[in-house]
């Protein structure tokens, strides 16, 4: 399971991938996207989860304390009783967890954005500095 969320953040957005086989993509806890994941996807994913899951079992992780102003990034294997990472991020894709991790963050949170787009895009638009003295 990959979770993100935070204040900068719409809610709690997690992954889960069930066997590398099918995918669930939740907010706040509740289903959005279920799928099973595709051929290529599938490829992409197993040597980062095995490698992942070759590194060292995490060390006990001290309670969050406080608000924090950026993202709380979670990975956790079903089988493992502590998360395999947690960390707070200020970007994502979060970093600093070690390379074999910090390569499956990117794959898991690009997943997770696609995802999340699809299912409700997001246009971005520029607004020109002699827009700005327009609204003021």
């Amino acid at each position: 399971m990959y979770e993100r969320s935070g204040k900068t953040n719409t809610g709690a957005q997690a992954l889960r991938l069930e066997g590398l086989r099918h995918l669930r993509v939740l907010e706040q806890g509740e289903s959005l996207v279920e799928r099973d994941l595709t051929a290529e996807e599938s490829r992409r994913l197993l040597p980062l989860v095995e490698q992942a899951g070759q590194s060292p079992a995490p060390a006990p992780l001290a309670p969050a304390t406080g608000e924090s102003d950026g993202l709380m990034v979670t990975l956790a294997f079903e089988d493992e009783e502590l998360p395999r990472v947690r960390l707070t991020t200020a970007h994502l894709p979060a970093r600093g967890a070690g390379a074999a991790l910090d390569a499956l963050l990117a794959e898991l949170d690009a997943l997770l954005t696609a995802e999340l787009h699809t299912r409700a895009p997001r246009h971005a638009h520029a607004v020109l500095p002699h827009q700005l003295r327009e609204e003021e």
